[in-house]
């Protein structure tokens, strides 16, 4: 990964950005390619798009996930994943959404509230 400078016109500064490796060539078709991702992703981020990525917000905070950078700003929540189907952490990057620590995926905020307070419910019943 490489670290680079870069201006951003949401934030009317400079930011700091890394360059993802590129995939490895040895199986027939790489998934995806060398991807731009902004380490200062914040409450700054308000439009629809990234000026730096041209991705959503949200697609920012999922690269940050996928690729380990997430920061000390993204509050993490420990929860179950459906997708994974394992307790562990998620990031929040927005006020729906979360991501999971592990798999990558992308959740609704209520429907991890909603398995987490079945779960609850159904352990005093017991």
């Amino acid at each position: 990964m490489k670290t680079i400078d870069a201006y951003c016109a949401a934030c009317d500064q400079s930011v700091r950005l890394v360059l993802t490796d590129e995939p490895g060539q040895d199986g027939p078709s790489p998934i995806h390619d060398r991807e731009v991702v902004c380490l200062e992703i914040g409450e700054h981020c308000s439009g629809a798009l990234c000026p730096v990525g041209a991705v959503p917000p949200i697609v920012m905070a999922a690269r940050l996930v996928r690729n380990g950078l997430q920061t000390k700003m993204q509050p993490i929540v420990k929860a179950h994943c459906a997708a994974c189907d394992n307790s562990t952490d998620f990031v929040v990057v927005g006020r729906e959404y979360w991501i999971c620590s592990e798999c990558g995926t992308t959740s609704k905020r209520e429907a991890i509230q909603a398995r987490q307070s079945g779960k609850s419910q159904g352990d005093e019943a017991r």
